[in-house]
């Protein structure tokens, strides 16, 4: 009942949400990875932005992923907004690995965020921000794409919002 409540208000009060960040996103601007910090500046400084304004959030699933106390620091430096798992989510969770089972991972026994991850972007209607492989069938772009979710990894993310480097 409360859950219904709060999704009527969603409908008069938008929140500014606009895109939902992956474990893979986040995880990138450590040295070694793809969009390390040292070298991709300003694209970190733009995505810090969106993260302070609440246009990018994550949720308590892919909080969780996270291992890398440095990460965890600079999201809660940020206040990043973590959207935790609401009835409206879990709904949506249930729904997708039913019609896509394919997305659980089994063999390493760690919780897999994706579901939730596509479940709370379906909630809010935003967009998912990952660096995920959009070919597979097994991961997160094809899932979304299935839902008519928009998805973008962080090179497409500057470019939707026209950043220049």
């Amino acid at each position: 009942m409360v859950d219904d409540i709060y999704a009527e208000q969603l409908m008069i009060f938008r929140p500014p949400y606009r895109y939902i960040m992956d474990t893979c996103s986040i995880i990138s601007q450590k040295p070694c990875e793809p969009h390390r910090r040292k070298v991709y500046k300003t694209l970190w400084e733009n995505v810090d932005l969106l993260i302070e304004a609440k246009e990018i959030v994550i949720c308590s699933e892919i909080r969780d992923e996270i291992d890398d106390e440095e990460l965890l620091s600079w999201l809660q430096m940020k206040r990043c907004e973590v959207i935790e798992v609401d009835n409206n989510i879990q709904h949506y969770v249930t729904k997708i690995v039913n019609e896509h089972p394919e997305l659980l991972n089994f063999t390493n026994m760690k919780s897999s965020g994706d579901a939730f991850l596509i479940a709370t972007a379906m909630k809010y209607g935003i967009a998912v921000i990952t660096e995920e492989n959009k070919n597979s069938p097994k991961k997160i772009p094809k899932i979304c794409e299935a839902y008519n979710i928009s998805c973008c990894n962080l090179t497409e993310l500057a470019e939707k919002e026209g950043w220049k480097f």
